[in-house]
């Protein structure tokens, strides 16, 4: 994964900025150039009859411009490199703008802070971004990172279908990339799904299926790893769903970042992330990084 050119998703305006914040320091990490994107929006159609459509142009002028001048003064509190572009988009659909700006520019990352309803589920703008598939996602969580934590990628080592394993490639070598940038201990998942209905018949050995699991897939995880290696006790195959398995593995090490991949869909599948990502993502109350192919 190279990281040369973010796109940033500025906050709401009376936020804490998050988004910029956590720009500043991978622009500072990577060498990379950011491009910072506010949007406002006003249903201007309630005002008075009366006014004319210039009026009304004006009025909408006079919103963006007062924007602007916060984003711009934003971009210089928060410390962001003198090379940083930034402008302010007349925009209710923030996903749609995105998808569209990034056909026409290509980026190696976009970042935005996540935000949660009261279910505790990202919002709509957050999962349509996810979905995008033009760049890698980090959807940064509102909560500050706490010191001493690590970075967990999960891999989907059972696939044999050569896009999904070309992808758990691309997760590992995010997540050795932005380990070593943070200074942080990276963490493997796989979780080998096994029906709970299965275990407690007896009908599968549970034990016996994650012994025969880490034999046959730790080796092929630490031959990703090539001569940066990873040690033996940061590779964590449990049995269970995903669902379950990746957020209970996440809180134990302490993972501040969270990488996933996820394959792509077209047509009407396109509208969902993959079931998978989906159910895990909404459980984690991490830093997430979605990679697509």
């Amino acid at each position: 994964m190279n990281v040369k050119r973010i796109l940033v998703i500025a906050d709401r305006k009376d936020s804490s900025q998050k988004a910029l914040a956590h720009a500043a320091l991978m622009a500072e990490q990577f060498k990379a150039t950011l491009h910072v994107v506010g949007f406002s929006y006003e249903r201007l159609s309630v005002l008075d009859e009366s006014m004319t459509k210039e009026d009304i142009e004006l009025a909408k002028q006079k919103i963006i411009h007062a924007n602007q001048t916060w984003l711009d003064e934003a971009v210089v509190m928060n410390s962001l490199p003198k090379s940083t572009t930034d402008e302010m988009i007349w925009s209710k659909d923030i996903a749609t703008w995105v998808t569209k700006h990034c056909v026409d520019h290509k980026y190696d990352l976009i970042l935005k802070t996540g935000h949660r309803s009261e279910h505790a589920f990202y919002v709509p703008t957050d999962w349509h971004l996810l979905r995008n598939g033009s760049a890698p996602v980090l959807l940064v969580a509102e909560k500050k990172w706490r010191k001493k934590q690590a970075i967990m990628v999960t891999l989907d080592m059972a696939s044999k279908k050569k896009t999904k394993q070309a992808l758990n490639q691309q997760v590992i070598d995010a997540g050795k990339m932005l380990a070593a940038a943070n200074d942080m201990p990276l963490h493997v998942c796989f979780s080998l799904a096994i029906s709970p209905v299965l275990k407690d018949l007896g009908i599968v050995d549970k034990n016996k299926s994650v012994k025969a699991a880490k034999s046959k897939y730790i080796p092929k995880i630490q031959a990703m790893f090539g001569d940066d290696g990873i040690p033996l006790e940061n590779i964590h195959i449990k049995s269970g769903y995903a669902d379950k398995v990746v957020p209970s593995v996440a809180s134990d090490i302490g993972a501040a970042l969270v990488i996933m991949g996820s394959v792509g869909r077209k047509g009407l599948k396109a509208k969902v992330l993959g079931n998978t990502a989906e159910s895990v993502l909404a459980l984690l109350k991490t830093d997430v990084m979605i990679i697509q192919p």
